[in-house]
């Protein structure tokens, strides 16, 4: 690791250290998360096997209403054949929309890469009418599981290995309670670029559940959206939509998208959810991949619709299963992604999964290969 890197490191350590010691309340936590994956990458031929290894510090300090949060990681990729692979450098080019690099150095010593990476930094206040955070943080917006369209600040990918591992923004964002169910939150956000994303939302409960009004302005998108979920006719079934018009700057386009999902949990553990995403505009793999950091770099889809579903279970206090699907209508392709985890302690779990890609050889998901994994994560 080069000199500047470790300096980085090593100041982030110390953070995560030091602060708690100057704090009254604090949490700790030390989280190991590693994977051993085969995969073929794409645009390589031959199957090969890679290491990922995430070390990750997380620091929830309160004094009174005030309150930090820092997670920082280190991460270890070991496989010659997968970091010297198109695959890899292509998702590794992907940065954080900030004006500062959260990543150090990367350090390459042969057969593999390790750097460290700033992954939130906040601080903030919050007590009955106002909740005010400032720093490295996750704006949440959109009610989706799968997708989520109006999340134009850190949308998740559910095509990838750890969906909900994304990059924050370094953002201003501020809550004012209306009422006992409702409130108004404004954002602003600095990006790569020294440009601002803006953002605001009203939210509140009618009879049919909790309704909010979003909308979103940049120098690459627009955005005016809606979320609503609630409890259809109090059968236990959870409903939920979320979408808007949207206006592509970039690619000079203009569309609509929406997403309506539904889910169950039954009485035996099972939990199901379904989720259908409507685009009224498409776009080419070339579009999606070279315009792909922007913030529309998750609204842009191959197809028009998308059938989505997952389903969680409890075997026992040892063995749990999720299995996850999404489906393309119209190529008939599919990807699906079953998960087994034992326990091996209150704090340590075990996991094999794959991820499947079913279709004819030229359709979205039919084209990609198979990939399969062995997860072992431990806290302290």
């Amino acid at each position: 690791m080069t000199e500047s890197s470790l300096k980085i490191v090593n100041y982030i350590t110390l953070l995560c250290l030091t602060l708690p010691i100057m704090a009254v309340e604090h949490d700790l936590t030390i989280e190991n998360t590693n994977y051993t994956i085969s995969k073929i990458p794409y645009t390589e031929e031959e199957r090969t096997l890679y290491n990922y290894n995430r070390l990750r510090l997380t620091d929830n300090i309160t004094e009174g209403n005030w309150f930090a949060n820092i997670i920082a990681d280190i991460d270890n990729y070991y496989g010659k054949t997968y970091i010297e692979s198109f695959e890899y450098g292509f998702f590794r080019s992907i940065k954080a929309d900030t004006p500062f690099d959260i990543e150090t150095h990367t350090k390459n010593y042969g057969k593999g890469e390790v750097f460290g990476r700033l992954h939130r930094f906040s601080v903030g206040y919050a007590d009955e009418k106002h909740h005010v955070i400032f720093g490295l943080q996750k704006i949440t917006m959109g009610v989706g599981r799968i997708w989520t369209p109006t999340d134009l600040f850190n949308p998740r990918n559910p095509l990838a290995l750890e969906p909900d591992q994304i990059y924050g923004n370094f953002a201003l964002s501020y809550t004012y309670a209306l009422g006992t169910l409702s409130q108004a939150m404004g954002v602003v956000a600095k990006r790569e670029d020294n440009s601002y994303k803006y953002a605001g939302r009203i939210k509140g409960n009618v009879q049919i559940g909790d309704i909010a009004l979003d909308i979103f302005s940049s120098n690459d998108a627009q955005m005016f959206a809606y979320e609503i979920e609630g409890n259809l006719f109090d059968t236990g079934i959870e409903w939920r939509s979320e979408g808007g018009y949207y206006k592509d700057k970039l690619l000079d386009r203009s569309f609509y998208q929406t997403i309506l999902g539904v889910d169950y949990g039954f009485v035996n553990g099972l939990t199901v959810m379904t989720e259908w995403l409507h685009s009224t505009k498409t776009y080419t793999v070339d579009e999606i991949l070279n315009f792909q950091k922007s913030s529309l770099g998750y609204n842009r889809h191959l197809s028009s619709d998308y059938l989505g579903a997952s389903a969680y279970y409890d075997f026992n206090l040892l063995y749990s299963g999720a299995l996850s699907m999404i489906h393309s209508p119209e190529d008939q392709s599919s990807f699906i992604s079953p998960l087994i985890t034992y326990s091996i302690s209150d704090d340590a779990s075990v996991s094999v999964g794959a991820m499947l890609y079913r279709g004819d050889n030229e359709s979205e998901f039919g084209s990609l290969e198979n990939s399969y994994y062995l997860r072992f994560k431990v806290t302290y």
